[in-house]
């Protein structure tokens, strides 16, 4: 029986391809086999980004061609901008150089934000181990206890640079809902805000839940710290009794720039390589992402150490930071307008 052309043109097509697929996973196992890839945390040693990554360093490899070697190195200061602009012009194009990057990165750089010289939608994003819940909470003896004191009484929040979390939500909030945090930067990483909380120095701060519950769960156990506010997209089922900050937006423009703000909740830890990375070792490294949190032994890693896995893609995080920058520019450059000006004060 006799095939027809356009049957054997069909399959010279998927030979070709399949001949194109097995050369290309054989460059990419040549290019990492006995290499070292850097993986940058935008933190200090003692912050959630850097436990997160010292995790994923050690499973990553596995579902790398060629296995190579994953180092983690901190590169902590100005809240992760340093770490962010260093990505965007310094950090090597081919590949074998990713970071953890700040999950107000993206929003930071929507917002034409002081020091950034990058631009967000140009990354590689490879993909987050996990979306968050931001939670504001306080000693026990702060005098807040209720929405209305977060509006009436002042309380002291330390933060670890002005391009982090900690500094950018209290300013927010005040600046958008007349809350009184009264901003004290200045503290090198996250660990040291903590210890100056326990010292009485500052009287709270805005961070990530998971790393509140990692590093001060006895102490939230035994009452010595409150839970006041928790951002995100969405209300966290885990804190049914904390208030949601949008719960203190008055009209639609107060939501829309809290959801701008705190979409960086739902991005999570999110890991990038620069621009200019080929496109056959961003997919690699996206799969490897992917593989990784969906590593059985790496799930049972992360459960065991407190983390929350719920994993997002590459291109799913890519698509979330383009839906952000569809936000009207009016509010977003009223969200920067209001930060600038409660910054310099």
């Amino acid at each position: 029986m006799s095939i027809r052309p356009p049957i054997l043109a069909a399959l010279a097509l998927v030979c070709v391809g399949g001949l194109a697929h097995a050369q290309t996973d054989a460059a990419l196992e040549s290019f990492y086999k006995g290499s070292q890839i850097k993986l940058i945390s935008e933190a200090g040693p003692s912050s959630g980004y850097t436990a997160w990554a010292r995790l994923i360093g050690q499973y990553l490899p596995r579902h790398l061609p060629g296995q190579p070697g994953v180092v983690v190195q901190s590169m902590g200061g100005a809240g992760g901008l340093i770490a962010s602009n260093y990505m965007y012009s310094v950090a090597s194009r081919d590949g074998r150089e990713i970071a953890a990057l700040s999950r107000e990165a993206p929003g930071l750089a929507l917002m034409g934000a002081a020091g950034v010289r990058y631009d967000s939608l140009k990354f590689n994003w490879l993909g987050s181990p996990t979306s968050e819940t931001n939670v504001c909470f306080v000693d026990k003896d702060a005098p807040v206890r209720s929405l209305q004191d977060l509006r009436s009484k002042e309380v002291l929040f330390g933060t670890d640079g002005a391009g982090s979390g900690m500094h950018i939500y209290p300013t927010a909030l005040n600046a958008l809902v007349s809350t009184r945090f009264r901003v004290i930067d200045g503290y090198p990483e996250t660990g040291a805000v903590l210890l100056a909380i326990d010292r009485g120095e500052v009287q709270g701060a805005c961070i990530s839940a998971a790393t509140i519950f990692q590093s001060r769960s006895e102490a939230l156990r035994a009452g010595r710290l409150r839970l006041i506010l928790q951002g995100g997209l969405a209300p966290d089922p885990r804190f049914p009794d904390v208030p949601f900050m949008l719960d203190l937006a008055a009209n639609d423009e107060q939501r829309q720039a809290l959801r701008f703000l705190y979409s960086a909740e739902a991005i999570g830890r999110p890991y990038a390589a620069p621009p200019g990375v080929p496109r056959e070792r961003v997919a690699a490294l996206r799969r490897a992402f992917s593989d990784t949190f969906a590593d059985a032994a790496f799930v049972a890693d992360a459960t065991r150490q407190g983390f929350d896995v719920r994993p997002i893609s590459g291109a799913d995080m890519t698509a979330l930071i383009e839906d952000m920058a569809r936000t009207p520019k009016p509010i977003i450059d009223r969200v920067a307008a209001l930060m600038q000006r409660r910054d310099a004060q």
